[in-house]
């Protein structure tokens, strides 16, 4: 009875909420048009020269219901930009980044809601 009762909870939820509970996540993207190298982060994380991604995302897919803050520095310091997935998902692509200052200048990021 239990497993039909974890299937039937899930049959009910919207797309919205599946995404929310399954974990959304933001995509960082190397090249602009969302090509070359990627990245998924599914929390955040201090110190993208990690992944030698310092200063290297283009541009960035977020997904449904999610909302990200990226820093320009190491460690969630300095100038930051909050960008969210809204009710279907977002792409910000290099033209935005660059208008915001954030074109290949994310050095840290983290999933606030």
């Amino acid at each position: 009875m239990k497993e039909f009762q974890n299937e039937q909870l899930f049959q009910e939820l919207d797309n919205e909420l599946a995404t929310t509970y399954s974990g959304g996540a933001a995509y960082l993207y190397q090249d602009a048009g969302y090509q070359g190298r990627k990245l998924t982060f599914y929390k955040g994380h201090n110190d993208l020269r990690y992944y030698d991604f310092n200063d290297k995302t283009s541009s960035i897919k977020i997904t449904a219901g999610e909302t990200w803050r990226f820093w320009q520095n190491i460690n969630r310091e300095g100038k930051y930009l909050t960008l969210s997935g809204g009710r279907k998902g977002a792409e910000y692509n290099a033209h935005q980044l660059k208008q915001w200052g954030f074109h290949d200048n994310i050095s840290s990021l983290k999933r606030i809601a």
